[in-house]
């Protein structure tokens, strides 16, 4: 007596078919998950520019003055200062300490541009963001 051994497994069209639809299901994923991390940039970038901001009103308190700080105190003695952050902000585009340039400087070639200037003898300022963050 001889035993029929059934082969068991899938045939050629079956995988075919699984890979097919795993395909899709990728296709239809990737776009949202790569718009999700963009936005989840935009979104961490615009917080740190907020942040920013408030330790720029923090040391006006600090020095009790009422000019703002120029573009290099800002940079040198805010941004980079452990007295107003516990970790310096970092762009999440270019994945280093954030830097602010001047207000001059801020066009649309690369996102993450975060730009400042003082206006009226430094007693307001002016900032400009790519992408904007609705700061006015």
């Amino acid at each position: 007596m001889r035993k029929e051994r059934k082969m068991r497994g899938f045939t050629l069209v079956e995988l075919l078919i699984v890979l097919l639809i795993l395909g899709i299901l990728i296709g239809l994923a990737v776009p949202r998950y790569l718009a999700s991390i963009e936005k989840s940039k935009e979104t961490t970038f615009c917080s740190n520019v907020r942040n920013v901001i408030s330790s720029i009103e923090a040391w006006r308190m600090d020095t009790a003055t009422t000019v703002y700080p120029d573009l290099g105190t800002l940079n040198d003695d805010i941004i980079k200062s452990a007295t107003y952050f516990s970790q310096a902000p970092v762009n999440p585009y270019t994945g280093t300490v954030m830097t602010v340039v001047a207000t001059t400087d801020v066009g649309t070639a690369t996102k993450g541009v975060f730009g400042y200037g003082t206006t009226e003898g430094d007693l307001n300022y002016e900032i400009k963001t790519f992408p904007d963050c609705g700061i006015h």
